[in-house]
């Protein structure tokens, strides 16, 4: 469109070399610096704002910014230790803010790799100065022995996924790579996956919803208690937005029967146990009787529906049945290996006492959710289209070809010179039990297309056939009674 209104502005495709590898490395390196001290100047603007606004926190701005560090450092899914205790719950918001400006950035700038080797070279170099960068910072400036050494490889191992995934995302020549080295049932299994991945969020976020909005009278009670002032509530509003997608994934866990736990509370549809929370109002989402719930229940049925989202991109592009389970298939079990993804990154504790364990256990929400979701697939997929459908491509080449019958003549059909009522002779050999001439020359047809395309042909050693000088049963109405014949 950009090219039909305005053609002298349009970009047309060049056939420059590629740039040097060496200003490739370049951009990439100062890529993966930004994304970094972008990320730090977020999370120590963040504290220096709460700090601001909350009398209690104390006069010393160099705590906060030490603080907002930490919390960056925690955001790369580094535990790091305050006040001796040990918190390795990451704030997954946070943790969105690199990881999307990596994928957003992959194949941005004007030293964009190309080839599979500088677009490899350009990922790693990337991960590794962002790693380096998040490294020297957070043991740097955040709080004495708050960040352990062993866990800086975390934030070189988020940048590497973040990072790969947006140059795969772009036209690249990886992705070219992989689409051809792709069958074309993996790739609608890898759609189905992105599909049932995307909606089991969705469900999630919407259960979550239901959850506090139900529970909106206790979640006001403990702000209150919690924040009696707007602006401690402002802090304890950043931090519940902060660990929002934690509770999201939670939330699946708990429509797919698994449930989570809370220190030493488990919630689940089927089982609840509750204990006393702490002061935190996204903590009032979570069910607050013992026993079963009958929403909770109702929420079962979300693998199911998703199940059938996951076959959908197999039955839109694939032709055969077998392809399209094997698709569903597939896509089932990235399914669940995508969410127990989720839960391992969002699962965390406080200290190693009473809080040291909440979230999802991830061995048991991935296998569940590919179970669940791959019975739904893979019996949609096998079943939809059944009739018309074939399970293999050879099972099409080997139906029987069907003859199509030639229309018979009626008795008003005069002008060939048949007189009506007058039964043809095809039709008195199809009532005598013979096969018709017609029928004959068809079969005789069919029978020389199928023959082997090698037999030799010795038809000139044969003298040929005599001329059959018998004169035609129907005379052609449109030549002359008195013409001369051949």
């Amino acid at each position: 469109m950009l090219r039909d209104l305005a053609p002298e502005r349009a970009a047309v495709p060049s056939d420059d070399p590629p740039p040097p590898t060496g200003m490739v490395v370049a951009a990439a390196a100062l890529r993966g610096a930004v994304v970094a001290i972008a990320g730090v100047l977020l999370t120590a603007g963040l504290a220096l704002m709460v700090w601001a606004v909350t009398p209690a926190s104390g006069p010393d701005a160099a705590v906060a910014l030490r603080g907002g560090v930490t919390a960056f450092a925690l955001a790369n899914l580094m535990p790091v230790a305050i006040g001796g205790v040990t918190l390795s719950l990451p704030p997954l918001l946070l943790t969105a803010v690199p990881a999307g400006l990596l994928f957003l950035t992959a194949r941005r700038g004007r030293f964009l790799p190309v080839g599979r080797y500088q677009e490899a070279v350009a990922v790693a170099t990337t991960a590794g100065v962002y790693g380096l960068v998040v490294a020297a910072v957070t043991r740097g400036y955040s709080s004495p022995d708050a960040v352990p050494a062993g866990w800086v490889w975390t934030a070189f191992t988020l940048a590497l996924v973040a990072t790969a995934a947006g140059m795969m995302h772009g036209d690249s020549a990886w992705s070219r790579w992989a689409l051809n080295a792709t069958a074309g049932w993996a790739r609608a299994g890898l759609r189905g996956a992105l599909v049932g991945t995307a909606g089991l969020i969705g469900a999630g976020a919407l259960v979550l919803a239901a959850g506090l909005i139900g529970h909106f009278g206790t979640a006001v009670d403990i702000a209150a208690a919690t924040a009696p002032s707007w602006l401690d509530g402002l802090g304890v509003t950043l931090l519940g937005l902060a660990y929002l997608p934690n509770a999201v994934v939670a939330a699946v866990g708990f429509v797919s029967g698994v449930g989570f736990e809370i220190g030493p509370g488990t919630y689940s549809p089927l089982a609840t146990s509750t204990v006393d929370l702490p002061g935190v109002p996204l903590l009032a989402a979570a069910p607050q009787h013992d026993g079963r719930s009958v929403l909770g229940l109702v929420g079962l049925v979300v693998p199911l529906l998703v199940g059938y989202l996951v076959a959908r991109p197999a039955i839109r592009r694939l032709v055969t049945r077998a392809d399209r389970v094997a698709a569903a298939a597939l896509g089932s079990a990235l399914t669940g290996a995508a969410m127990a993804l989720a839960a391992t990154i969002a699962r965390g504790g406080v200290g190693d006492g009473r809080w040291s364990g909440i979230g999802v256990s991830p061995l048991l929400l991935g296998p569940l959710i590919a179970v669940e979701v791959g019975a739904v697939a893979v019996i949609v997929a096998a079943v939809t289209g059944w009739r018309t459908v074939p399970w293999r491509i050879r099972d099409i080449a080997a139906e029987p070809v069907q003859r199509v019958r030639r229309p018979r003549r009626t008795p008003a059909a005069t002008e060939d010179g048949d007189p009506a009522g007058q039964t043809s002779p095809a039709e008195k050999a199809e009532q005598a039990g013979e096969p018709a001439e017609d029928e004959v020359q068809d079969h005789a047809t069919e029978t020389a297309k199928a023959a082997p395309t090698d037999e030799v042909d010795d038809s000139d050693d044969e003298p040929d056939d005599e001329p059959d000088d018998e004169p035609d049963d129907e005379p052609d109405p449109d030549e002359s009674s008195d013409g001369p014949r051949d």
